[in-house]
């Protein structure tokens, strides 16, 4: 009850920011539109500057979250998937424009630092959500330039993103440019693969760039996929055919009940536990072990 109430009043609170800028809007002005009284307000949020910074911290999860809405079958190249992934984020960027438009014309200066650290920290979060798509996209390889791909992949996208916030009538296809930011990258990866890195993980880690829960929290669902198709091949290819059906049958168990609302912990932990007595089986095991706990321990905390 009590989310749903903030939910309400911060959907309220960025349409009447966007509409009428953060100045103009009072407490008094979202109340209404809420159908609540003042105090009621004032027991959820500190102030109108809090309203500010929750819908702003929201905006920026809607954003990294978008693409987790999309699921693809097998045929689907990794390189295809990255670029409609980037179709929907990108949408969510132009849905979300007109909002920071109006915050960044009427942002209130005391409110200037505040603000600052929470589009730094969407900026580094965002950072790692690239890594890890292109990852995903271009496999293992890249991984020593990954970093150099990530910033000028960021570099890009900014740009773009800057011309549709500051000039409404600027328009081009969303997939045409998430098409130029796949085949850019496709291109620097051909130039730049075996050469030395410019940013290496140590550099990332001293320019507090990395951010290794970005990986669990919004690459989790598709990580598990990956494993279960995997680990699924590699009982076909190399476990005995004699045993062979009461895996595959373990596997699916596995993957039913780790979808559902409330799984049952010792099921899964049970299930897991019997995958591994296969030795042949023990690298896909260990790293589908290590991508359930970490997600786990994500949705724990949520």
């Amino acid at each position: 009850m009590v989310e749903e109430r903030k939910r309400v009043i911060l959907i309220a609170g960025g349409q009447l920011f966007a509409e009428k800028g953060y100045f103009s809007t009072t407490v008094q002005d979202i109340a209404e539109q809420c159908n609540m009284s003042k105090a009621s307000i004032y027991k959820l949020f500190e102030s109108k500057e809090d309203i500010l910074l929750h819908i702003v911290k929201q905006m920026h999860e809607e954003i990294l979250l978008a693409a987790n809405r999309l699921h693809f079958e097998d045929h689907v190249s990794p390189k295809e998937q990255f670029t409609q992934k980037l179709v929907v984020q990108f949408q969510e960027f132009v849905l979300k424009h007109e909002f920071f438009l109006v915050l960044n014309q009427t942002m209130p200066l005391e409110l200037s630092a505040q603000i600052r650290a929470a589009m730094l920290q969407f900026k580094r979060t965002m950072l790692n959500w690239q890594k890890e798509a292109i990852l995903q996209a271009f496999g293992d390889k890249v991984e020593p330039i990954v970093w150099d791909l990530s910033l000028c992949m960021q570099g890009i996208v900014k740009e773009f993103m800057f011309l549709l916030r500051w000039n409404k009538n600027t328009n081009f296809e969303l997939s045409a440019l998430s098409e130029f930011v796949v085949e850019s990258l496709e291109a620097m990866i051909q130039k730049h693969l075996n050469r030395t890195p410019l940013i290496t993980e140590q550099m990332a880690q001293q320019f507090d760039l990395s951010d290794p829960d970005v990986r669990h929290k919004y690459f989790g669902e598709s990580e598990w996929r990956k494993i279960i198709r995997e680990l699924s091949t590699a009982i076909h290819q190399r476990s005995p055919e004699s045993i062979r059906p009461d895996l595959i049958a373990a596997t699916e168990r596995l993957n039913t009940e780790r979808k559902k609302a409330i799984p049952q912990t010792f099921m899964i932990e049970a299930l897991i536990a019997y995958l591994q007595k296969r030795e042949e089986l023990q690298q896909e095991v260990a790293q589908l072990q290590h991508v359930y706990r970490a997600t786990w321990e994500e949705k724990k905390h949520e």
